[in-house]
This record gives structure tokens, C-alpha cells and sequence, in this order.
């Protein structure tokens, strides 16, 4: 009983100040990203795709979350981003009070994007909002086409899914029907997109549509309220 009322009160505080963030943002103008998925689906690969099109045109800012180790920021550093990195040490997930601290090393007025790449896990970023405008969730088809049935919380928080690796798709045992199948019955309105990373397929996609989210909270600005944001927890 302790323990559940801990959790409750942990995650109301994350959430008031997920609010914070989601208010300071909205007053910026800047599209925030918060990108999860398990180890190894491919978000780092992901960026590294998507990044050279998206700073083209956009001042872009990427917050990265490890256990430990900055071998993900390494890679993407490359590019013309501004990277925080994050180490959480044995926490499993990104919470607001660490996105905050990460936030003040960030010109917000030079900023027009934040992606966050969350620690690699299925389970407990999905419970901790940061204020981002979109869940972006990776998974691969070498995960197998079980995940959403298996991890349903992330899953059906997700704003948008990649479904990435699709370059092996003949090498696994994925049903592409059997997993669009258990994502609907727990998410009806996400777009699922099909991509491979490393070898440059859909990427367009994934780079229309973050863009389509920068210039559609540059449009508004100032006038969210608070209104738009799904990811409260209930």
C-alpha cells in the first residue's frame, strides 16, 4: 500500500512539473519530441537519419538519456545539434526534474525543437511525462510482433510509431498484420510508420512529420493552455 501511494505522489510531482516545462516550452515556441523505445531498436540510428534534413532548416537541440556512458551523443555530435547528456545511473526512465536541470545548459531562444531520446526501456518512461508535445515510439522487427500486446502502456501512449529494421523483416518471424492488429486494439489514432534507419527507407516520412509539429507549435505559440496535451496521467 506504502509503496503505491509513494508511486502516485512521485508521479503527480513529475507531472506538475512536466506542466512547467510544457508552459515554458509552449512560450518558446518549441517543439518538443520524446522519443522511447527498448535497447537496441534503432532511436540513436534514427536520428542519424533524420537530423541532417531536420538542421537544414531548424535550430535543434537533442537531450540525451543513458544509464551511463555518453556512446549515443558521441554518434550524434556530428551534426549541427546542441546535445545534453544525461546519465541516470540505475534510474530505468527520464523524469521532469532532470529534463528541467538539462534545459538550463539551452539558448530556449535559439531553439526551435527538442528531441529527447529516453533510456532504452518498454516499461517506465511510459509513465513519467516531460512536457513534450509527442511520444515518438521506435520498435523494431527483430523485437518480434508481440511488443503491444506485451508492453500496452507504451504502446498505447505513443502519439506516433516507427516500426523500423523493416530491411530484415524477411530474416524474423514478424507479422506486420498481427502487430498493426494488437497496436490498434490499444491505439486507434497513432500513425505507424515503416522504416529502416541505417539504410534510408520512409526517412521523409519521419522528417515531415516532426516538421509539420515545429512549424505547427511555432503557428501557435503562445496559445496552447494547456489544452492540447494527452500524456496526463490519470
Amino acid at each position: 500500500m506504502h509503496y503505491i501511494e509513494l508511486e502516485k505522489d512521485l508521479l503527480e510531482k513529475n507531472d506538475m512539473l512536466a506542466q512547467n516545462i510544457k508552459k515554458n516550452m509552449d512560450d518558446h515556441g518549441i517543439f518538443v519530441l520524446n522519443i522511447m523505445s527498448a535497447p537496441g531498436a534503432g532511436k540513436t540510428s534514427l536520428l542519424e537519419a533524420v537530423l541532417p534534413e531536420l538542421t537544414k532548416k531548424y535550430r535543434v537541440a537533442v537531450v540525451e538519456g543513458d544509464m551511463q556512458g555518453t556512446a549515443d551523443a558521441d554518434r550524434l555530435s556530428k551534426f549541427d545539434v546542441k546535445i545534453h547528456q544525461i546519465n541516470t545511473h540505475s534510474i530505468c526512465h527520464l523524469e521532469s526534474a532532470m529534463l528541467e536541470r538539462a534545459l538550463v545548459n539551452f539558448d530556449l531562444h535559439e531553439i526551435d525543437c527538442v528531441i529527447i531520446e529516453n533510456v532504452g526501456n518498454l516499461v517506465c518512461p511510459a509513465d513519467f511525462s516531460l512536457g513534450e508535445d509527442e511520444v515518438m515510439m521506435v520498435v523494431s522487427v527483430a523485437e518480434g510482433d508481440d511488443k503491444p500486446h506485451k508492453y500496452p502502456v507504451m504502446f498505447s501512449k505513443a502519439d506516433f510509431i516507427v516500426l523500423n529494421k523493416t530491411d530484415l523483416i524477411e530474416l524474423t518471424n514478424f507479422n506486420k498484420e498481427k502487430f498493426t492488429g494488437q497496436v490498434r486494439a490499444l491505439n486507434k489514432a497513432a500513425e505507424i510508420f515503416e522504416v529502416s534507419a541505417t539504410k534510408g527507407i520512409n526517412i521523409e516520412s519521419i522528417v515531415d512529420h516532426i516538421v509539420h509539429g515545429i512549424q505547427h507549435k511555432k503557428g501557435e505559440g503562445h496559445h496552447h493552455n494547456g489544452l492540447d496535451h494527452h500524456h496526463s496521467h490519470d
